[in-house]
């Protein structure tokens, strides 16, 4: 049948997909602590691989049903029709992604994968698409770069102050505990509520009791590795790190729908009886193999371009703007997720790039921030929705009157 070689084919490039996810979006949770010295290039990607698979296999589902049905509700489409609109929008999207990763520029996945759905969406059925969805993720895109450029220039503004007033190793260990312990226990509550689903009193103190202990360890880590020569700065290496872990994890739960969401209901139609969350989950695996070598092996590139070209980093401000990028995308993925049942796919690019410029603003004001890299970058973001919708709707129009979908 057509219609399951069309899936296949489509698989594929889903798979494809999450390897220019990861040689792309790799910076996104690197570019801060390679910026700033504070890890090589090789270790940084390495706890990105690591954390962005846990982050997508464990609460990635929380935006990959709003990719899959949100945008376009699709339980009422044939069989043809979502396999080919699948196969076009991640064909569109890697497309696009690949030439800006070959030119060094950092571009957003989650609106290359967006162009790709609305794409198809316009020449299928306009009628179906939900535009109040769409207004929301769009309005997201706006708003999360803006929050992150914000959070970290306040967060910038904030270590500079508690620098000046701690002479002693004991506050960095607590700051550096007391991160660790807020990270953990986020996280913890989302993982848990969602696999889990128990009570609230058990899960508030099974997260609070695994936080503790992820504090302790934290602390006692810093303690042990200043030996006799404690320094600031490297205390701040250790939250960066941290940071790096808790932004890689964002990063994966909130962008593996970019890589196989559209596959859900195509899954669903061709394997038949199968749980929705079944089929998120063997999907999530694929996704993070993908992610997981795409950014070991190409991620080099645009990791340099976001670490070293905007701005000037040091391990203040690089834990600073890496902190508040994984925030607001942990924000944005979980917060309506458990209100409104649908994560919002936020770019991950937008939101890391604008925390680096927040704390580029914050260290050195405008003339800080590297104007020429910036408006390249710029130009690629403005230029993606659209550019990736076009190719979207020509090849779905194409393979359209090549098969005769209803």
């Amino acid at each position: 049948m057509i219609e399951l070689l069309v899936y296949a084919i489509g698989l594929v490039l889903s798979f494809l997909m999450a390897l220019a996810l990861g040689m792309n979006d790799a910076s996104n949770p690197t570019d801060c602590t390679v910026g700033s010295g504070t890890l090589p290039i090789r270790k940084a990607l390495v706890l990105f691989a690591i954390f962005a698979a846990a982050g997508g296999i464990l609460i990635g589902p929380f935006v990959m049903k709003t990719v899959d049905r949100g945008l376009i509700p699709r339980e009422t489409m044939s069989l043809e029709a979502v396999a080919a609109g699948s196969f076009t929008a991640v064909a569109s999207a890697v497309i696009w992604i690949v030439f800006s990763t070959w030119r060094g520029m950092p571009v957003s996945t989650t609106h290359s994968v967006v162009g790709g759905i609305l794409g198809f969406g316009l020449v299928y059925c306009p009628a179906a698409i939900n535009w109040n969805v769409l207004l929301m993720v769009v309005i997201a895109f706006i708003v999360a770069p803006l929050s992150s450029m914000t959070l970290a220039n306040g967060m910038y503004r904030f270590f500079r102050w508690y620098i000046a007033r701690t002479k002693e190793e004991r506050g960095y260990v607590i700051l550096i505990s007391s991160f660790a312990f807020v990270i953990s226990f986020i996280v913890l509550l989302s993982v848990l509520g969602r696999l889990l689903k128990i009570g609230l009193e058990i899960t508030l103190l099974a997260g609070f009791l695994a936080s503790l202990l992820v504090s302790l360890i934290a602390a006692r880590m810093v303690k042990r590795r200043s030996g006799n020569g404690f320094n600031p700065m490297k205390s701040f290496s250790y939250l960066l790190i941290i940071s790096l872990c808790f932004s890689a994890f964002s990063f994966g739960a909130n962008d593996m729908a970019n890589t196989t969401g559209v596959f859900i209901t195509p899954t669903e139609k061709i394997i038949g009886h199968m749980p929705t969350s079944d089929v998120m989950f063997m999907l999530s695996l694929l996704g993070a193999a993908g992610i997981a070598i795409g950014g070991l092996k190409w991620g080099h590139k645009v990791v340099a371009t976001s670490a070293y070209r905007v701005t000037r980093l040091d391990p203040v401000s690089g834990a600073a703007g890496e902190f508040s990028n994984a925030l607001v995308i942990f924000l944005f993925t979980v917060l309506p997720a458990f209100l409104v049942g649908l994560g919002i796919p936020v770019s991950t690019t937008h939101s890391s790039v604008g925390s680096i410029i927040g704390v580029g603003l914050a260290m050195r004001g405008i003339g800080g921030i590297d104007r020429k890299t910036v408006g390249k970058i710029l130009g690629f973001w403005i230029a993606t929705l659209p550019c990736v919708a076009l190719i979207s709707m020509g090849s779905f129009w194409l393979l359209r009157n090549l098969v005769v979908i209803a």
